[in-house]
C-alpha cells in the first residue's frame, strides 16, 4: 500500500532496517472491550493514544489482535515514563473502543520537549501509517484531556477524531479565540483560473457557507463540496460582515489536505491554512535545524510562511523568548523574498517539498561567507507578524555551492601536509572557522610551537608553508569554530583528517613522505599483483580479518600474532593454508578494514587479551573487580583458561562465558574495525609500534608478501559511509569539528546526524566528502598498492560518487576493481536523497554488489531470523523440503523457488537472463521474485558477489546446524557445506569466500561477533577444532536464540561437532570446487551476453526434482568463440538432496571431470546421455572434444 506523506512526515522518514531498539515497558494492558465513544480515564501524568482502523477492517472480530505501539524518546521528544519499547513486540494496547479504535494508556513524565514519538505496528510488524513517525505533542491534545487520535492510511496525529468524510467533500475548521462570536461567520468560496475545485456557484459575499459543524477541539467547520476532478485547490475565506477571520484570503491546497483526510485547519487571525491537526497555534521556540541553506542565496524552509528572515551572530549568543517573540544577540538580519527558483530541488529531492527564499545581502552589505563562520538562524513569520518557526540553519550545500565546483576552488586543492625540498605545506579545508594554526609537538608529544594559517577565501581552505616542521614530527590544528550542536564558539585541537601517519591512538597526527625509501620494503616499487584483473569473473575472493588469522596460532611467532607481520611469515601454518588455496584457484585475500579504527586500544599495556594473565584484565577493566569473576583476580590463570572453565558453567539461565567475554571485550585488542577514525593512515595495533610510521612500513610489508609469498591480489575492505563519531564534545570525531554540519549527513528536521549505518552517516553527496574519499582510495591505491575495494554499506552512496572515485583510482591503476554491499536502506533508500549505489542501479557500471539472492536461497531465511524460525526455514543448501527437519515448515512450493533463485544465482543473477521458473513460465530474471523485488539486477555476471557466508551474521557451519535434521551424520553435513559453497565456486558471478568455510569454521552460533573477542572468533587452521559450542553467544545478540541453540546442540549432539577428518575432507572438497573454476572458462564466462547466449538450466518447471539443479555450459560450434578448446560443453549438477539422482541430459559425450577427486565423487558417473550423482554433491560433466568443433549443448528455445 501507498501512503501520501506530508512534508514534515518526508523529512523525518525514520526508515528502519534491520534495527532492534530495546528497552521495556510498564505501560498496562488488559485489552477490554469500552463502551463506544467514551474516551477511557486517565491521570494528569498519563495520555492515551488511539488508532482506528479502515472501517471495513475494524467490523471484523478480533481486528486489532496482535496490534502493538512502539514508543521511544530521544532528543526532540522525551516525555515517555517508561523505557523504549522494543521494535519487535512493542506496547500491547490497553483496550478497544467500537468508536475511535485501539487504545495505548501511557506513563508521562516532566520534560521540556512535552512530546512522544510513537509507531503503531499490527502483528506483522507493519506499519499501518505508512512510513510515518507518530508525534504526541502535549501542547496538542483534546479539550478533555491527553488524548490523541490516529487512522489507519493518513499520517498525522488528530486531538480529536475526525470520522472520515464523504467522497468529493473536503472540511476546513477556523479556531476562535470567543467561541460565542463564530455562529455568524460564514464562507466565501470562490473558483478563478488557477483555483477552481469547488463544484457549487460561487457564493456571494453577503450570503456565504453557512458553519456545518463545530468540534470541541478544532473550533467551526464547514464542508466544501468538490468537482468530480478536483485537483489543484479552493479558494475561501471566512468572515463576518466586513470582518475578515484570516487576515487574507488564501487557498485550500487540496492536495496537502488529502494527505490528512481532505482536511486543513485554520486560527483566526493567521492566513496560513494548516495540513496538520493542530488543535491551537503552537507557540515558536527556537529548536531543530530545518532550514536550509541551499546554494549561495537560496535558503529553503516549511511552506506557509509570509516573511523570512535569516539572523547572524559572528559569535554566537542568540536567543529567543518565545513569550514576547523577540531576539536577541543578533548582529545582522538578513531579509529575503519568496522564489519560484526550484532549480536546487533536482539536487536535493528529499527538500522539494520546501518553499525557497532569496537572501538579500546587499541591503544589509553582509558577505555569506562571514555568515558561515557565525551562528545563523532562520525565522519564518505569518503575515500577521507572529514567529511560525525559529530553527538553525544547515549550511551544506550553500559551502558546496560556495566553495567548490564552478564558484571555488577547495575541490582542486591538495590536503594535509605535504613535504617539498626544504617546507612542508599544511592545508585544511575548514571554510566555517574563524581561525585555525598549525600546533607542533615533539616526540614525547610536548607543543614546542603554534603557528597561524592563512584563509583563502576562494578555496574555503586554511594553508601555511613552513620549515620549522620536518619529516617526522607530529602536530594537529588549533581550531576556532562556531558548532551548532553545543551553540557556542568551539575552541580545540584537532587531528588532520588528510593524516598519513599517526601517533599511538591517534591523537596527534605526523609528518610523513609515502616515498620516503625507509617506509619502503624491498623491491616494493617493482611489485606487481600476481593475477590480471580484466575479467573479475576470475577472482576467488576469501575474506579474511587481521587479528583472526593469526591471533591464536602457535606457529607464528608471539610477537607477530595478530599483526600484519604474520602474513610474512611463510612457513606458519595459516600463510601454508593460503599459499595451498592460491595454488589451487583462490585470487584475491581480502582484509576487513586495515584502516585507523577508532574502537582498537593501541597501547599494549591498556589492553588484555585472552592468552594474558587474568590479572591484567583486573588492571585494564576495573569493571571485574565488582564482577562473580572478581576472585580470578588473583588465581593465576589466564583468561582462555578461565573461559574454558566457565564452559562447563554455562547454561541459558547463566550463560557466564559471554558474561566474562564482554568484559574481556571491552579492553582486548580485538575488533573487526568497522569504526573509522582516520581514512588513510594504516591501523596502529596491528603493528609491532602504533606510535609513528612502523605501521605503514609493516602493512607493505604484508601486502608484498601476499603478492609474492602467497601469490594472491589484496583487497581493503573500505567503510567511507560513517565516522566512529560526530560532535565538538567526542574523542574520535574529527571531520564534524573542523566543518560542523558538512561532513556527517544530517536529519533534515532536527540536524541529528543520521545513524541508520550504525553509527554516525557520513555525507558523500557532498562535494569535499567526496574529495576525500576519492583521495584516500587514490593513496591505498598508489601508495599500499591495493588492487580492489570492498565498499562497506555501498548503498548510502551516490553512485555518481562511486563511479567518479573509481575513475580517479583507475587513473593510476586501470584494472582496479570496485564491490561492496548494495543494501537499500535508511534515510537514503529508493534514492530519496540521490542515485544510490544499489543492487537494481548497479547494473551496467562494471562495480559489483553482494547479492542476499542467492545467500538466502541457500542458507535459508534470511539474516534478521530469530528463535524457532532459524530452524523452520531450510534452504536449498540444508535439506528444504528434500530433507527436512524436525519443524517440516519449508513447502514443495517455497524450496522450488529457493532453486530458481539459486539458478538464477548461477547464471550471474543478470536481469535479463531467460529461465522456465518452478511454475512452468518463461521469465527473465528481473521477474523472478525476491521478498517484492526483482531477483536479477546484473547486467554481466561481474557485478555480483556470490556468497553463502561472510563475516556478518553465522557462519555457513553455524547457520547449518540451525537447519539440518538433528540424525543427519557430520560427514553428510560437510557435504552440504560443500554443496553451499558450490553454488558460489561454480556459478558465473564473483566468488566470495569466508576465511574458513572451509575449514567448518564455527563462531559459537554468534549472529554478530564484531566485538565478540578471539574467544569466539578463533580460526584453527592446524583443523584441531572448529570452535563449535565454546559457551553460548552473547545476550545482547543472541539472547532471544538461547532456547532454539540449546535445542540444536543437545538435538544434533556429535553429529554437529566435526572431526579433523571432517575439516579435512571439506579443505579438500572446497580446493577441488576452487581448481574446477579455474579450469575451466567456461565457469567463468564474464559477460552478460556470453551467459545468456551459453548457459542454460535443465530440471526445471513445475515438474522438476526438487533439490537437483542442471546446469549447462555450451561451447558448441554455434555457441560464438571458442573460451576451451578441450571441451564443447560442460554440465554441473549440483545434487542438494539425500539421494542419489540421475537425470538424463539427451546427449552422449559427457564424463565426469578429471579434475574431481573420488573423496567428493565417488559414484558419479556416466551411462550414455544419463548423468548419475550422488546424494549431497556437486559434480561437473565434461563433454571432450574430439577433433572438430562439435555442437556442444546449445541454449534451448525455451
Amino acid at each position: 500500500m501507498n501512503f501520501k506523506l506530508s512534508t514534515i512526515a518526508k523529512l523525518t522518514l525514520p526508515l528502519l532496517s534491520a534495527v532492534t531498539l530495546v528497552g521495556c515497558n510498564s505501560s498496562s494492558s488488559d485489552n477490554a472491550i469500552d463502551e463506544s465513544g467514551k474516551f477511557t480515564p486517565i491521570n494528569k501524568d498519563q495520555a492515551a493514544i488511539y488508532f482506528k482502523l479502515d472501517p471495513a477492517q475494524a467490523k471484523a472480530a478480533g481486528s486489532y489482535d496482535g496490534y502493538t505501539l512502539h514508543i521511544w524518546n530521544d532528543d526532540t521528544c522525551g516525555s515517555y515514563a517508561n523505557a523504549d519499547s522494543e521494535w519487535d513486540t512493542g506496547v500491547p494496547f490497553s483496550g478497544v473502543d467500537e468508536t475511535y479504535g485501539a487504545y495505548w494508556v501511557i506513563d508521562l513524565k516532566e520534560d521540556a520537549t512535552q512530546c512522544v514519538n510513537f509507531i503503531p505496528r499490527d502483528a506483522n510488524r507493519d506499519k499501518p501509517l505508512g512510513e510515518f513517525n507518530g508525534k504526541l505533542d502535549l501542547e496538542q491534545v483534546h479539550k478533555e484531556g491527553n488524548y490523541v487520535f490516529t487512522q489507519e492510511g493518513i499520517s498525522a496525529v488528530f486531538p480529536e477524531y475526525i470520522p472520515p468524510l464523504p467522497e468529493k467533500t473536503a472540511r476546513v475548521f477556523l479556531n476562535m479565540e470567543d467561541d460565542t462570536a463564530a455562529s455568524n461567520v460564514k464562507l466565501h468560496v470562490w473558483n478563478d483560473d488557477t483555483c477552481a475545485a469547488y463544484a457549487g456557484s460561487d457564493t456571494s459575499w453577503d450570503a456565504g457557507l453557512p458553519i456545518t459543524g463545530n468540534s470541541e477541539t478544532y473550533g467551526d467547520y464547514w464542508d466544501i463540496a468538490l468537482k468530480d476532478d478536483a485537483s489543484n485547490c479552493v479558494n475561501f475565506i471566512p468572515h463576518d460582515g466586513d470582518e475578515k477571520s484570516l487576515l487574507e484570503n488564501t487557498q485550500l491546497d487540496l492536495e496537502q489536505a488529502a494527505k490528512i483526510g481532505n482536511v486543513a485547519f485554520t486560527f483566526e487571525g493567521s492566513s496560513t491554512v494548516y495540513y496538520q491537526p493542530m488543535a491551537k497555534l503552537p507557540s515558536a521556540t527556537l529548536s531543530g535545524a530545518s532550514a536550509h541553506w541551499l546554494t549561495a542565496d537560496i535558503l529553503a524552509l516549511e511552506s506557509g510562511a509570509a516573511r523570512v528572515e535569516l539572523l547572524y551572530a559572528s559569535k554566537a549568543g542568540i536567543e529567543y523568548n518565545n513569550q514576547t517573540q523577540t531576539f536577541s544577540g543578533v548582529e545582522k538580519t538578513v531579509t529575503s523574498s519568496k522564489t519560484t527558483n526550484g532549480s536546487w530541488s533536482e539536487k536535493f529531492p528529499h527538500l522539494e517539498a520546501l518553499e525557497s527564499w532569496q537572501l538579500d545581502f546587499e541591503s544589509v552589505k553582509a558577505d555569506p561567507k562571514a555568515l558561515l563562520k557565525g551562528q545563523l538562524i532562520a525565522v519564518s513569520y505569518d503575515s500577521a507578524g507572529k514567529v511560525l518557526l525559529a530553527t538553525q540553519v544547515q549550511p551544506s550545500g550553500a559551502l558546496d555551492m560556495i566553495y567548490t565546483g564552478n564558484a571555488g576552488t577547495g575541490d582542486n586543492l591538495s590536503y594535509g601536509a605535504i613535504i617539498s625540498s626544504t617546507d612542508v605545506q599544511f592545508t585544511l579545508w575548514a571554510p566555517t572557522a574563524q581561525s585555525v594554526s598549525v600546533v607542533k609537538y615533539s616526540a614525547d608529544k610536548k607543543s614546542t610551537a603554534e603557528l597561524p594559517m592563512t584563509f583563502d577565501a576562494n578555496s574555503g581552505a586554511w594553508t601555511l608553508t613552513t620549515d620549522k616542521l620536518q619529516t617526522e614530527d607530529y602536530y594537529r590544528y588549533h581550531v576556532k569554530v562556531y558548532h551548532p550542536l553545543t551553540k557556542v564558539m568551539m575552541d580545540y585541537e584537532v587531528t588532520d583528517p588528510y593524516s598519513l601517519s599517526l601517533s599511538m591512538n591517534s591523537e596527534f597526527s605526523q609528518v610523513i613522505d609515502l616515498n620516503d625509501a625507509d617506509l619502503k620494503p624491498a623491491g616494493w616499487d617493482e611489485l606487481q599483483r600476481p593475477m590480471k584483473q580484466d575479467n573479475p569473473s576470475q577472482f576467488v575472493i576469501y575474506e579474511s580479518h587481521v587479528r583472526d588469522f593469526s591471533a591464536q596460532d602457535v606457529s607464528t611467532p608471539a610477537d607477530m600474532r595478530g599483526k600484519f607481520d604474520a602474513f610474512s611469515e611463510i612457513d606458519s601454518v595459516p600463510v601454508e593454508h593460503l599459499k595451498s588455496l592460491q595454488e589451487k584457484g583462490v585470487t584475491h585475500l581480502q582484509l576487513l578494514p586495515i584502516f585507523d579504527i577508532a574502537t582498537i586500544n593501541e597501547d599494549p599495556n591498556k589492553v588484555a587479551d585472552i592468552d594474558e594473565l587474568f590479572s591484567k584484565l583486573c588492571k585494564v577493566n576495573s569493571d571485574v573487580k565488582t564482577s562473580s569473576f572478581k576472585n580470578d583476580c588473583s588465581s593465576g590463570l589466564t583468561i582462555a583458561e578461565v573461559l574454558k572453565r566457565e564452559q562447563g558453567n554455562d547454561t541459558t539461565a547463566n550463560p557466564s562465558v559471554q558474561e566474562l567475554n564482554r568484559l574481556v571485550s571491552a579492553t582486548d585488542s580485538f575488533n573487526w574495525g568497522y569504526d573509522p577514525l582516520h581514512y588513510t593512515v594504516p591501523e596502529g595495533s596491528y603493528s609491532s609500534n602504533p606510535d609513528g610510521t612502523t605501521r605503514i612500513l609493516e602493512m607493505r610489508e604484508m601486502v608484498k608478501s601476499i603478492k609474492t609469498d602467497i601469490g594472491m591480489n589484496v583487497v581493503m575492505d573500505v567503510v567511507y559511509n560513517h565516522t566512529n563519531s560526530a560532535g565538538p564534545e567526542s574523542a574520535t570525531s574529527v571531520l564534524d569539528k573542523i566543518v560542523p554540519w558538512y561532513y556527517n549527513r544530517l536529519n533534515p528536521v532536527t540536524g541529528s546526524v543520521e545513524n541508520s549505518t550504525c553509527c554516525s552517516n557520513t555525507a558523500p553527496e557532498r562535494a569535499m566528502m567526496a574529495k576525500l574519499i576519492k583521495d584516500s582510495l587514490v593513496v591505498w591505491s598508489r601508495d599500499y598498492k591495493i588492487d580492489s575495494f570492498r565498499f562497506d554499506l555501498m548503498g548510502h552512496h551516490p553512485l555518481a560518487q562511486i563511479q567518479e572515485s573509481l575513475a580517479a583510482v583507475q587513473k593510476v591503476d586501470p584494472n582496479t576493481y570496485f564491490y561492496g554491499e548494495g543494501w537499500n536502506f535508511g534515510e537514503v533508500e529508493n534514492d530519496r536523497l540521490f542515485v544510490q549505489a544499489t543492487q537494481p542501479n548497479l547494473g551496467g557500471t562494471g562495480i559489483g554488489s553482494f547479492s542476499d539472492r542467492l545467500r538466502d536461497a541457500v542458507r535459508g531465511g534470511g539474516p534478521f531470523d530469530g528463535k524457532e524460525g532459524l530452524r523452520e526455514n531450510q534452504g536449498f543448501g540444508n535439506g528444504a523440503f528434500v530433507q527436512p527437519n524436525d519443524t517440516n515448515k519449508t513447502s514443495k512450493e517455497t524450496a522450488l523457488h529457493l532453486a530458481d533463485l539459486t539458478r538464477l544465482g548461477l547464471a550471474g543473477n543478470l536481469k535479463d537472463f531467460m529461465l522456465i521458473d518452478s511454475k512452468g513460465k518463461i521469465v527473465s530474471g528481473e521477474k523472478v521474485d525476491y521478498n517484492g523485488q526483482p531477483a536479477g539486477y546484473a547486467v554481466d555476471p561481474s557485478e555480483v558477489q556470490n556468497y553463502v557466508s561472510k563475516h556478518d551474521n553465522q557462519t555457513l557451519w553455524d547457520n547449518n546446524q540451525y537447519k539440518i535434521p538433528y540424525d543427519v551424520t557430520s560427514a553428510t553435513r560437510v557435504r552440504m557445506q560443500t554443496v553451499s559453497l558450490s553454488t558460489a565456486m561454480l556459478g558465473q558471478g564473483v566468488p566470495f569466500l569466508h576465511m574458513g568455510s572451509e575449514l567448518l569454521r564455527s563462531k559459537s552460533m554468534q549472529r554478530d561477533s564484531y566485538d565478540s573477542g578471539d574467544w569466539f572468533n578463533k580460526v584453527d587452521f592446524t583443523l584441531e577444532d572448529n570452535n563449535w559450542n565454546k559457551g553460548l553467544p552473547r545476550k545482547d545478540k543472541d539472547g532471544d536464540n538461547y532456547d532454539i541453540i540449546t535445542k540444536v546442540i543437545e538435538g544434533s549432539g556429535e553429529n554437529a561437532k566435526p572431526t579433523s577428518q571432517d575439516m579435512e575432507d571439506m579443505v579438500s572438497f572446497y580446493k577441488e570446487l576452487a581448481n574446477l573454476r579455474q579450469s575451466y572458462p567456461l565457469i567463468t564466462l564474464g559477460t552478460g551476453k556470453e551467459v545468456n547466449a551459453r548457459v542454460d538450466f535443465h530440471n526445471t518447471g513445475a515438474a522438476q526434482e526438487p533439490g537437483l539443479i542442471v546446469m549447462s555450459i555450451d561451447n558448441g560450434k554455434d555457441s560464438g568463440g571458442d573460451l576451451d578448446s578441450t571441451l564443447d560443453a560442460m554440465v554441473i549438477v549440483i545434487n542438494a538432496t539425500p539421494k542419489v539422482q540421475t537425470f538424463d541430459i539427451k546427449q552422449t559425450g559427457f564424463t565426469v571431470s578429471e579434475k574431481h577427486t573420488p573423496a567428493l565423487t565417488a559414484g558419479a558417473s556416466v551411462a550414455e546421455t544419463k548423468l548419475t550423482v550422488p546424494a549431497w554433491t556437486p559434480v561437473v560433466f565434461v563433454q571432450k572434444r574430439s577433433g572438430e568443433r562439435g555442437a556442444g549443448l546449445p541454449v534451448s528455445d525455451k
